[in-house]
C-alpha cells in the first residue's frame, strides 16, 4: 500500500475589516493506496501515519467540517471511477473548532464492502474541509483520495510491460544498414540498392514492434569518421512500421527515404528505435549510415 502526499492546498477569502480574515489548508492533498481487500477496514492513520490536517489559517476562531464528497463528473481520471457511497469513508473526528492558526487532526477510515465484484476496481472520493455559519465568506479546501481493490494502475501497468518484455525473443538484422548511394527525393533502399532490415521472432507467441527513426544519441555512441547526426528524421520511413512477425518467421522492413536537398554531398547517420505497442521501447541499437552523394 502506498500513500503520496502533494504540497498544500490553501483556500482563503479576504472579508471587510469588520470580519475576521477566513482561511483553510491541508497538507493532505493527494493520497493513492493499493492492495486493498473487499470486507476490510483500513485506519490511513495507523498504517502511513498519516492522519487528515486541516489549519484554520484565518485570525479568529472557526468550526470546521469534514465531509466526504464524489468528485465531479470525468474528474476522475481512468481507470478510477467515483466511490459508489460516500460512506465508505469515515472521518474521526469529522469537526472541530479552531482558532487562529490552529489545526486539526482526523482519522481517515476507509471501510471496502465484502463484495467480490469490487475486486480489480480503482475509486477516487473528495475531503471537503470547510468552515461552517460563516456564509458567503466561508472557506474551504479539498483533497483527492484515490484507492485500488488489488493492485494499482501503475502496478499493473508496470506488470503488463515486465511480462511484455519476458516474451521478446528476436533478431534485427542487420545491425549496420549501410545506404550507399541516396539522392535528393524519394528513395525507396530495397529497390535502388537491395538493402532492408529483418526481423526475426524466435519467440512461442506473435511479435508485434513499432519502428521509430531515432536520432544519434552521441551521449552514449561515437559516430564514425565523416558522418553527421540529424535531428529532423520526418524525411525517414519504415514500411510497415509496426511489424507483427509470428513465431518462428522472418518479416522483411523496408527503409523508404524522402531525402532533402540540402543533405546532398553529406554522410549522416541515425538509430533504428523499437518499441512496443503499448509504448515500451526494447531497443535502439541498430544504426542506418546514409550517403547522399
Amino acid at each position: 500500500m502506498r500513500t503520496f502526499i502533494l504540497p498544500a492546498l490553501l483556500m482563503t477569502l479576504s472579508a471587510p475589516a469588520a470580519y475576521a480574515r477566513l482561511g483553510v489548508s491541508t497538507q493532505f492533498v493527494d493520497v493513492v493506496l493499493e492492495n486493498l481487500k473487499v470486507g476490510h477496514s483500513y485506519n490511513v492513520t495507523q498504517l502511513k501515519n498519516v492522519p487528515y490536517t486541516v489549519k484554520n489559517s484565518g485570525d479568529g476562531p472557526v468550526e470546521i467540517i469534514v465531509d466526504v464528497t464524489l468528485p465531479a463528473a470525468n474528474y476522475c481520471k481512468t481507470p478510477y471511477e467515483n466511490i459508489p457511497d460516500p460512506t465508505w469513508i469515515q472521518l474521526q473526528p469529522a469537526s472541530y473548532r479552531l482558532g487562529g492558526g490552529e489545526s486539526g487532526y482526523s482519522n481517515l477510515i476507509i471501510s471496502v464492502p465484502d463484495d467480490p465484484k469490487l475486486d480489480g476496481r480503482h475509486f477516487c472520493a473528495q475531503i471537503w474541509g470547510h468552515t461552517k455559519g460563516t456564509g458567503l465568506l466561508g472557506a474551504g479546501v479539498k483533497s483527492d483520495i484515490r484507492f485500488s481493490i488489488g493492485k494499482g494502475p501503475e502496478s499493473l501497468e508496470q506488470e503488463r510491460q515486465r511480462k511484455a518484455m519476458v516474451n521478446l525473443d528476436y533478431d534485427l538484422y542487420p545491425i549496420s544498414l549501410y545506404v550507399r548511394n541516396a539522392r535528393p527525393g524519394a528513395y525507396d533502399v530495397k529497390k535502388e540498392e537491395k538493402r532492408s532490415f529483418k526481423i526475426t521472432n524466435r519467440a512461442e507467441k506473435p511479435l508485434e514492434l513499432v519502428f521509430k527513426a531515432l536520432p544519434w544519441q552521441t551521449a552514449s555512441m561515437s559516430l564514425p569518421p565523416g558522418y553527421a547526426a540529424v535531428e529532423d528524421l520526418s524525411w525517414v520511413r519504415f514500411v510497415p512500421d509496426r511489424v507483427k512477425v509470428e513465431t518462428d518467421t522472418v518479416q522483411d522492413v523496408r527503409l523508404v527515404l524522402d531525402v532533402p536537398k540540402d543533405l546532398k554531398g553529406k554522410k549522416v547517420a541515425f538509430l533504428v528505435q523499437l518499441s512496443l505497442p503499448i509504448g515500451v521501447i526494447v531497443n535502439a541499437s541498430n544504426a542506418v549510415y546514409v550517403e547522399i552523394p
